[in-house]
C-alpha cells in the first residue's frame, strides 16, 4: 500500500484529505514545509507520494519541491493551489511535481491522479540503474462525457476483458489505452502499440507475430513481433478497421485461444496479452461493405469506450489549451504564457475537426511564434481559428465563452458607471477603495461560510494574498467567527 503525505495548512481539507484516501492508503498530513521536512528526515520515514499545496505559510510548496526531492528522490510529488495560475503549475513541474491539481478538485478525479502517481513511485523505485520515464495519462476532462469516460475507464480497467475504444482521429484513443494499461494490474507489464493504417499490408502480420530465422527472403535473424512483446502485458491496436481479412481470421483466432505461431513456424506459442483496439471507422458499415468480418467485432467490443470529439465537450476546451501551454512552456524554456480573454472566446466557438491533437498544435504553434510575450491574444492564434471566430461574431454577436468555461475565471462583468458617480465635494480615494475592498472580502467569507480558501477562489486570489489583505484591512478571525458576521450586511 502506497503512503501519501498531505501538507497542507488548511485544517478542514486536512481532515478531507485523510478521510478520502483512508481506504485505499496510508497517509499522514502535516500543516508547514517545516513539519514535512522534520517527518522526512527521520531514518524510519518514507513516503511514496507527497501533495503539496504551492500556498504554504512561512516557506511556500515551491520551495518545498527540491527539498522533498532531495531527501526522497523517488518521491512522487502532486502540487494543489487554489489559484488558477498557468505559472504556478509550470514552475512547479520546473522545480519536480509530477502534477499539478487546481482546488477545489474533484473527488474522483482526484483519485485518479494518486493512482497514476502510486503506479508511476512503483516503476520509479524499480529501476535502479536508469530510471524510465513513465508516460503520465490523466486524461483531461471536467465535462460530463468525459467524466463518465473516466469512471468507466476506473471500472473496467482491473479486468481483462478485450476494449474497443470508437472516436474520430485525435479524441485521445491511445491515451484513454495508456490509461486503462496504468491502472490495470497489467501496469508493471509491458504496454506494446501499433497503428495498423501506418504499417503495409504484407508486413503488418510480421510486426504481430514476428518470424523464425529463414521464413522468408532477407529472414536472416528470428524476430519477436508484438505480441510477444507485450506479453504480460497490454497490445494497443491502433486503426483495427484497417487491418485486411486474412490477418483479421488469425486475429481472431489469438483473441479466441491465446495462441499464435509466428511466420515460418509450426511451433505454438501462448500468449497472455490483453487486447485494447481503437478506430475512428464505423466498424458496422465496413461489416456490411464486407470489409471487417463480424465475428472479430463481437470479440473486440466487448466493453466499447466512446471517445466524443471537442466541440461536443467545449466545456474542457479551455483546460486542455492551458496545459499544453503549460507543458509546452516548460519543456522549452519559455515564458509563462496565458491566454486573454479574445483568444478564450474564439479557442471555445471553433469546432477543431481535429480535435485534441489539433488543439495541441495550436497552443505548440502559438507559444513558439509569440516568443518572449506572456500573454496570448486573438491576433496571435492560427487563422482557421480567427476566421471561424469572425464568421460566427457576424452571425451570432453573442459571446460564447461564458456558457462554457468551468471552474474559471468569469469575464468581468462591467461596471455600472452610474454608480461610480463622484460627489461634488469629491472623496478620500484610498478610504473609498480600502472599504470596497474589505466589503468584496468580508462578502466572498459570508458566501463560503469563512472557508478562505473557497473565498479566495471567488476573487481569483492566492489564499496567502487573501489572508494578508484580511490582516491589513483588519479582518480578524474573532471577527469572522463572531455570532454577527454571517447576518451583518458590513462588517
Amino acid at each position: 500500500m502506497a503512503r501519501i503525505l498531505f501538507v497542507e495548512d488548511e485544517p478542514h481539507l486536512q481532515e478531507l484529505l485523510l478521510v478520502s484516501v483512508m481506504d485505499l492508503y496510508e497517509a499522514e498530513v502535516v500543516s508547514s514545509a517545516e513539519e514535512a521536512l522534520a517527518l522526512l528526515s527521520k531514518s524510519n520515514t518514507q513516503f511514496d507520494i507527497a501533495v503539496v499545496d504551492v500556498g504554504l505559510p512561512k516557506m511556500s510548496g515551491l520551495d518545498l519541491i527540491p527539498h522533498l526531492l532531495n531527501i526522497s528522490p523517488s518521491l512522487v510529488i502532486i502540487s494543489v493551489s487554489a489559484t488558477n495560475r498557468v505559472d504556478l503549475a509550470v514552475e512547479a513541474m520546473k522545480r519536480g511535481a509530477k502534477d499539478f491539481l487546481l482546488k477545489p478538485f474533484d473527488l474522483d478525479k482526484f483519485l485518479n491522479v494518486l493512482t497514476l502517481a502510486a503506479i508511476y513511485s512503483q516503476n520509479k523505485k524499480a529501476t535502479k540503474s536508469k530510471e524510465k520515464e513513465v508516460v503520465s495519462c490523466q486524461i483531461m476532462g471536467q465535462s460530463p462525457p468525459m467524466q463518465e469516460i473516466l469512471q468507466q475507464i476506473r471500472t473496467v480497467a482491473p479486468f481483462n476483458s478485450t476494449i474497443l475504444i470508437t472516436g474520430e482521429t485525435g479524441t485521445g484513443k491511445e491515451l484513454v489505452a495508456q490509461t486503462l494499461h496504468l491502472q490495470s494490474t497489467r501496469a508493471k507489464q509491458p504496454f506494446v502499440a501499433i497503428n495498423c493504417a501506418a504499417i503495409p499490408e504484407q508486413l503488418l502480420e510480421d510486426e504481430l507475430f514476428g518470424h523464425i530465422k529463414g521464413a522468408f527472403t532477407g529472414a536472416q535473424n528470428a524476430r519477436e513481433g508484438r505480441f510477444e512483446q507485450a506479453n504480460g502485458g497490454t497490445l494497443f491496436l491502433d486503426e483495427i478497421a484497417d487491418m485486411n481479412l486474412a490477418l483479421q481470421a488469425k486475429l481472431l483466432r489469438v483473441l479466441q485461444e491465446r495462441k499464435f505461431e509466428k511466420l515460418g513456424s509450426a511451433k505454438t506459442i501462448d500468449v497472455d496479452v490483453r487486447i485494447v483496439a481503437a478506430t475512428s471507422a464505423n466498424l458496422e458499415e465496413r461489416i456490411q461493405q464486407g470489409a471487417f468480418r463480424p465475428d472479430l467485432y463481437y470479440r473486440l467490443n466487448i466493453i466499447n469506450i466512446h471517445l466524443p470529439p471537442v466541440r461536443e465537450r467545449k466545456e474542457d476546451i479551455l483546460n486542455l489549451a492551458e496545459y499544453f501551454l503549460v507543458r509546452f512552456c516548460g519543456n522549452n524554456a519559455l515564458p509563462t504564457k496565458t491566454l486573454a480573454a479574445d483568444a478564450q472566446e474564439a479557442l471555445v466557438c471553433y469546432n477543431w475537426p481535429g480535435n485534441v491533437r489539433q488543439l495541441q498544435n495550436a497552443m505548440e504553434r502559438v507559444a513558439i511564434l509569440t516568443c518572449e510575450n506572456t500573454v496570448i491574444r486573438f491576433k496571435d492564434l492560427p487563422k482557421e481559428v480567427k476566421d471561424s471566430f469572425e464568421f460566427a461574431a457576424k452571425v451570432s454577436p453573442q459571446p460564447v465563452l461564458n456558457s462554457y468555461t468551468n471552474n474559471k475565471p468569469q469575464l468581468s462583468k462591467p461596471i455600472n458607471k452610474s454608480e461610480l458617480l463622484l460627489p461634488e465635494e469629491g472623496l478620500n480615494f484610498d478610504s473609498v477603495v480600502t472599504e470596497i475592498e474589505r466589503e468584496l472580502l468580508c462578502q466572498s467569507l459570508r458566501k463560503t461560510r469563512g472557508n478562505k480558501m473557497q473565498a479566495a477562489k471567488l476573487l481569483n486570489m492566492k489564499r496567502t494574498t487573501f489572508v494578508e489583505k484580511l490582516k491589513r484591512l483588519g479582518v480578524s478571525d474573532d471577527l469572522i467567527e463572531s455570532e454577527d458576521f454571517f447576518t451583518s450586511k458590513s462588517a
